[in-house]
């Protein structure tokens, strides 16, 4: 199971002289970022966050580095008609960043990837990765996990959508205990992607929406599609591969630039 990889790296399972051994070797922090919000009756708050985490963690095995989890609350105001949902301020969500970046530079981390799967982050997690490369001299490298996932899977499993195919294989190939498909009814949203949700999605112009049944009224919207948790794992690890590769070759990038720098 994807959960039984990559554990061997969490920052937060390690002894002190264990990180700095660490970071010795492979001076890089992959942060997992996304956010605690409704997804439905199917599958559990933690989605996004335990999406970034499972691909952190697979590509902690691949590249190298450590997996500093724990941030699980991301910037989701329009999911709080719904119970279960913690939304944070962008003032807040980008002050934890800033401070978190200031402590693993303090300790020698010369890298961070933030590795995401919540769009209402993507914002503020430009302004995170611009001041931590400004203010703390740090190479960053910003990952939208939820993207790739999109680009390798989309057309198989009807977009990106909030509840799912996608998001739904992301967690049934982590923690596949997690996903309560017998609480899933596939006529509430089965149609797919909503105009609504694609107004807020094109390169050009985007529509703000107020609250998410503005898409939907049950919270969730896209294929309904029963995913396998070998398709999960697949899935999981497609997007871990693509994202260890952009990682190695941009942070490669970055140092080659700076290497008058250092």
């Amino acid at each position: 199971m994807a959960s039984d990889r990559g554990r061997n790296a969490r920052f937060d399972e390690l002894t002190n002289p264990e990180i700095v051994a660490a970071l010795s070797e492979r001076p890089l922090v992959l942060v997992p970022c996304g956010s605690t919000e409704q997804h439905g009756a199917h599958l559990p708050t933690g989605t996004d966050y335990f999406a970034s985490l499972a691909v952190c963690d697979l590509v902690a095995d691949t590249i190298g580095g450590l997996v500093l989890g724990g941030m699980q609350f991301g910037i989701t105001p329009i999911h709080m008609g719904f119970a279960g949902t913690v939304t944070v301020s962008a003032a807040t969500f980008e002050q934890i960043h800033l401070d978190v970046a200031a402590s693993l530079a303090a300790h020698g981390v010369k890298e961070i990837a933030y590795v995401n799967w919540h769009e209402g982050n993507i914002g503020s997690l430009t302004t995170v990765a611009s001041r931590v490369t400004q203010e703390l001299g740090l190479n960053v490298v910003v990952a939208q996990a939820c993207y790739v996932a999109e680009e390798l899977y989309g057309e198989e499993m009807a977009g990106l959508t909030h509840g799912g195919a996608i998001e739904a294989g992301a967690v049934m190939g982590w923690r596949p205990e997690l996903v309560r498909y017998d609480q899933l009814d596939p006529a509430e949203d089965s149609p797919g992607e909503r105009s609504a949700d694609h107004a807020r999605r094109t390169r050009s112009f985007q529509t703000i929406l107020r609250d998410i049944r503005e898409i939907s009224s049950s919270g969730w919207y896209g294929s309904a599609e029963r995913v396998s948790e070998e398709k999960g794992a697949e899935l999981l690890t497609s997007v871990a591969d693509v994202v260890a590769r952009e990682l190695q070759e941009r942070f490669g990038r970055l140092r080659a630039l700076r290497s008058g720098d250092q």
